[in-house]
């Protein structure tokens, strides 16, 4: 992992992993797609899980503490976070990277996900 991570990605069970290539987290949301969406309107991270997370419902586990942690940096509790199931991934958005649309996060976002990672009960390696 670089100094300067794009993602973290945080899984059913709780552990949350930094990561700089975003392909690498993308990977592990399974083989049914991907769905991404803003954390927020006007937000620069965006998320993204299995596109069929939530219909495949045997297949990818129920993941509070994506919800958790999602409903915390987006500043709502989290009881009125959305589902979410199987892996998650919080990424910087970076509309001009053709690439792959991402950036690395700010010193300061990376505090507000830690911080909601803590507050979720993830483990971060």
């Amino acid at each position: 992992m670089t100094n300067a991570p794009v993602y973290v990605l945080i899984h059913p069970d709780g552990r949350a992993e930094w990561g700089d290539r975003i392909a690498i987290a993308e990977k592990a949301l399974g083989p049914h797609g991907i769905g991404r969406a803003f954390l927020t309107d006007g937000s620069r991270l965006r998320l993204a899980m299995s596109d069929c997370a939530l219909i495949l419902r045997e297949e990818y586990a129920p993941n509070p503490y994506a919800a958790a942690a999602l409903a915390h940096v987006a500043g709502f509790p989290p009881e009125g976070a959305p589902e979410t199931r199987g892996p998650v991934v919080l990424f910087g958005w970076d509309p001009n990277n053709d690439w792959d649309s991402t950036r690395p996060l700010t010193d300061a976002e990376r505090a507000v996900i830690t911080e909601a990672l803590t507050a979720a009960g993830c483990a971060t390696a």
